[in-house]
């Protein structure tokens, strides 16, 4: 049965489409069977791959629309096979109508999960490329989430909005009933200056006063003009850079990533 794993932070522009990304497709090469699933309603992930929507076979708004409507779901709806061996299901920017409409939805905050519950044991992983807030779409994630990989930068405004999310996290532990799930699998440094003080001097306040109850990922991913790059060309780093730094340390994140989940 595939474990679900949302990437999730409050606040945009922390890396969170280029972190599922190159972990999902790094997993994928790995032998995994992975699905990734795009809840941004800018459509990030979908156009960092290069996927053209098709409503034929259905995006997340489908999936939204058939789930408010109480119907089913046709074998392989939604699903798009990548080149790089992730398959995907795309969002368009039609997904802001979906946020709205779900507010006075029936069991509005399961719907995402009623259908991933029902294709879960295709996949090893499943992940969610969730919007920079902690909206209707996020929760949705949540509810349906194993765990939770939280990218940060290390700024001041991205550690409030981190706090904002474990908050969220304790309330859907609650409402679920599970009061354990999602898990977080890991606080995750992106976008770090490693010439900077002061984004160091964050980094280690947040191991030290979070340290005992967060964990924390030891692979930490540098801002790189690699990384933008390779979404700009649609690709993962792996196949845009394959021997760059970039490459070398998600690397080494799918593989801490892998790690964990063979504890």
């Amino acid at each position: 049965m595939g474990k679900i794993i949302a990437v999730a932070n409050e606040k945009g522009g922390v890396a969170k489409t280029t972190t599922t990304k190159n972990l999902s497709i790094g997993v994928a090469r790995a032998g995994k069977a992975v699905l990734v699933i795009d809840l941004d309603t800018s459509a990030s992930i979908t156009k960092a791959l290069g996927v053209v929507p098709d409503k034929s076979v259905g995006t997340i708004c489908e999936v939204f629309e058939k789930g408010i409507q109480g119907e089913d779901y046709p074998e392989g709806f939604g699903i798009i096979h990548h080149d790089e061996g992730i398959d995907i299901i795309a969002s368009t920017s039609e997904l802001k109508e979906y946020e709205v409409r779900l507010i006075s939805a029936y069991q509005r905050e399961v719907i995402l999960r009623n259908f991933l519950y029902s294709i879960r044991e295709k996949y090893d992983y499943i992940f969610l490329d969730c919007p920079g807030d902690l909206g209707i779409l996020v929760t949705n994630a949540l509810f349906c989430a194993d765990s939770v990989i939280i990218p940060v930068a290390p700024q001041f405004l991205s550690v409030e909005s981190m706090q904002n999310l474990f908050v969220t996290i304790s309330k859907i532990r609650r409402f679920n009933g599970t009061h354990t799930k999602p898990e977080i699998m890991g606080v995750l440094f992106t976008m770090v200056r490693t010439n900077v003080k002061n984004g160091k001097r964050i980094m280690a306040e947040l191991r030290k006063s979070y340290g005992n109850s967060v964990p924390f990922f030891n692979t930490i991913i540098p801002l790189a003009e690699k990384l933008p790059e390779a979404d700009l060309a649609r690709e993962s780093i792996y196949k845009y850079a394959p021997n760059s730094a970039s490459a070398m340390l998600n690397q080494d994140l799918v593989n801490e990533f892998l790690e964990i989940e063979n504890k």
